[in-house]
């Protein structure tokens, strides 16, 4: 993996990786080489597995890290450590030392309070083995015995001073106050004496709990200032990974076309959809908006390009059964691996973790193409914030990577603009296609029309959208006075 993350500057300060592709992002580049981080957060906010997770990948890479732990025994630390694909590499003691420093139940403050003796046994235990990295879990739990609160501030200063001097990376998590980015009331002013500090916090969100990410501050380095989703799996905490973070500043406008898959929706768009543009199919129930979105995702794997289709509404196999049904083979391109379904469940998830699930998927199968269907599905579920920023950076990464997506929306008949633009997709997208029904002489009929496409001239006409088993088409204009017969 390069040391370097495109599209974001690099700075003097001397960072270590941590091996975590989104921390590593949003920090650009790591934490200090020499210094310490301070992370904070709430009960259950994943402070203790942040700490852990990068020991692991630390181990996994060749080096070293000694973690002293302040609420848990060693041993229940392990045990807790299984629970994550990484688990193993802790229990390794050649690569990971655990020390047990904490405080005796019936412990008592007596006299002056120093840090002396835990350095001690950090150093030895670090010199043992070399260790880069040093983790002090729950150091709250040591230092209220500190009375003085001035007193324990001066003992963290020491334990800074202390890493900067051996050229260790020192992560120490203690529990966040009530009041939000200071750390518990014994520990006030810690935030200001230290130069980096992270923030994990953890609410609860439509009964689920939603975890967050902020980057406080981090002296002499540039770094991601915004609040960022978390989600905790078997990996570990996941934080968006640097695809996230592209901009498309430098994207380039390009003038090449790609089919959309219906050769009459080509000539509509004179050519079809520029490559890397941002597409809206809105529509009622049964307009057929998912067969537009698979047949551009078929044409566009016949092309020699990769697809990425996201279903919010289907399982893969019942997407693939019934395009077959208006001749789509969805299966042989899957098959080839130029076609990847994927399908989520709108109410499985938040949505900033619908959010993460698609960013892994784009950085595993780096598609040319992205179709989500639909975008509308993706905003029913629970969210920690509006919904709406999490579709408006998926455009942006796509447009960045340089990636054509179309995004279909659920509309109903009563507000069909309106929930069109409540999705903010119709208001950035650069082609909006919308389909509807129109009743005419016993007969409902599907409608096709082009309300936008930025660029390119385009067919102002409502044109009927025919599905058959030989696939889709458009069916010829025709005329009588001033409406369109259809049927």
């Amino acid at each position: 993996m390069s040391d370097t993350y495109e599209g974001l500057p690099q700075e003097g300060v001397g960072k270590r990786r941590t091996e975590l592709d989104g921390l590593d992002a949003a920090t650009h580049g790591g934490l200090p080489v020499a210094g310490t981080t301070l992370v904070m957060g709430a009960p259950g906010a994943g402070k203790t597995v942040l700490g852990l997770q990068i020991l692991a990948h630390a181990a996994a890479r060749g080096e070293t890290g000694v973690l002293a732990s302040f609420e848990e025994p060693p041993a229940q630390l392990r045990t807790n450590a299984t629970a994550f694909i990484w688990g193993e590499r802790i229990a390794d003691s050649g690569r990971v030392a655990v020390v047990d420093a904490r405080p005796r139940r019936d412990a008592e403050a007596s006299g002056r309070f120093d840090l002396a003796g835990l350095m001690a046994i950090l150093d030895a235990q670090a010199d043992r083995l070399g260790a880069s990295w040093v983790v002090l879990d729950g150091i709250d739990q040591l230092l209220r015995f500190e009375p003085d609160e001035a007193a324990a501030v001066a003992e963290v200063q020491r334990l800074d001073d202390w890493a900067r001097e051996k050229g260790r990376t020192l992560l120490v998590t203690a529990k966040q106050a009530a009041t939000q980015d200071r750390t518990a009331a014994h520990l006030a002013g810690i935030e200001f004496m230290l130069s980096t500090i992270l923030v994990l916090s953890a609410d609860l969100v439509g009964r689920r709990l939603n975890r967050r990410f902020r980057i406080l501050k981090y002296r002499g380095t540039g770094h991601v200032t915004d609040e960022l989703p978390v989600v905790m799996d078997a990996s570990g905490l996941n934080l968006p990974s640097a695809t996230a973070f592209a901009t498309v500043a430098g994207a380039r406008s390009d003038s090449e076309r790609v089919s959309t898959g219906v050769p009459r929706l080509d000539r509509l768009l004179d050519g079809g959809y520029y490559r890397g543009s941002s597409i809206l199919v809105s529509g009622a129930p049964g307009t057929s908006k998912t067969t537009l979105g698979a047949a551009f995702a078929q044409a566009t794997a016949a092309s020699g390009d990769t697809a990425l289709l996201v279903s919010f509404d289907e399982p893969e196999s019942q997407i693939v059964r019934n395009m077959r049904s208006v001749g789509l083979d969805l299966q042989t391109p899957v098959d080839a691996g130029t076609l990847h379904l994927a399908s989520r469940s709108p109410w499985s998830a938040l949505v900033e973790e619908h959010f993460m699930a698609i960013l892994a998927l784009i950085d595993a199968d780096a598609p040319d193409a992205l179709i989500i269907d639909p975008v509308s599905g993706l905003l029913k579920g629970a969210s920690g914030e509006s919904p709406f920023p999490m579709v408006e950076r998926l455009l942006g990464i796509a447009k960045a990577r340089g990636m054509t997506t179309l995004m279909t929306s659920l509309t109903e008949r009563d507000a069909r603009d309106a929930e069109a633009s409540m999705s903010h997709v119709s208001t950035i997208a650069d082609t909006w296609i919308s389909l509807d029904y129109r009743a005419h002489g016993g007969e409902r009929n599907r409608a096709l029309s082009i309300i936008k496409s930025r660029g390119m001239a385009h067919s102002n006409q409502v044109r009927e959208l025919l599905l058959s088993r030989d696939g889709i088409d458009l069916a010829d204009v025709y005329e009588y006075g001033s409406d369109v017969l259809m049927g």
